[in-house]
């Protein structure tokens, strides 16, 4: 039981990560206001590895036991 909600869990963060991987790609758009795409592609670097890490800790802690 503590495998499936480890894929199940891992599964959610990594799509988290996918859609952060999309939105950082979407800030290089050309625009007038290159302040406020610099929060968002900050905010999409710190969310997208923490959920990254999130999903190799548990799958890391499935497997270890």
């Amino acid at each position: 039981m503590k495998l499936l909600v480890a894929v199940a869990g891992s599964l959610l963060l990594l799509a988290v990560a996918a859609f952060c991987v999309f939105g950082f790609l979407a800030t290089f758009e050309p625009t007038d206001r290159t302040a406020s795409h610099m929060v968002f592609r900050i905010g999409y670097i710190v969310i997208g590895t923490g959920s990254v890490a999130g999903a190799g800790f548990l799958v890391a802690s499935a497997v270890s036991k």
